[in-house]
């Protein structure tokens, strides 16, 4: 029995930081805006974090960052620079306990000639 619980247990607390963003992604932008005209569509992507079992063991902004740490380590994956925020959600606990179970990003990743001389990312979102 002891050799499942400490498995289990570390399991567990993985769950309760939000998913690590790569060094690599960290440049990757993300925005509500329309991406500029030069820049090259690479596709879509997207980024979740959470489930039932690690939803009480993880706070609901660690949930949303890692989403969108893993939507950036995707984009990152595609080459893109810039990414083009089209839907987020969250799935609530739907047995009364409160508290969001799961969060997740959608988006279209862009690479932007401009983004290397911090011209887009001035825009903000």
């Amino acid at each position: 029995m002891r050799n499942i619980f400490v498995p289990v247990v570390l399991l567990l607390l993985g769950g309760c930081a939000a998913k690590p963003l790569r060094s690599d992604a960290a440049a990757v932008f993300l925005t509500s805006r329309q991406a500029p005209q030069e820049c090259r569509y690479l596709g879509e992507v997207s980024g979740s974090q959470g489930n039932l079992l690690t939803a009480d063991l993880t706070r609901d902004h660690d949930l949303l960052q890692g989403a969108r740490n893993e939507l950036r380590n995707n984009a990152q994956a595609l080459g893109a620079n810039y990414v083009v925020l089209e839907n987020q959600t969250q799935s609530v606990n739907a047995q009364g306990l409160g508290g969001v179970y799961s969060a997740s990003v959608f988006g279209n990743a862009y690479t932007c000639p401009d983004m290397a001389s911090g011209g887009a990312s001035q825009a903000g979102d």
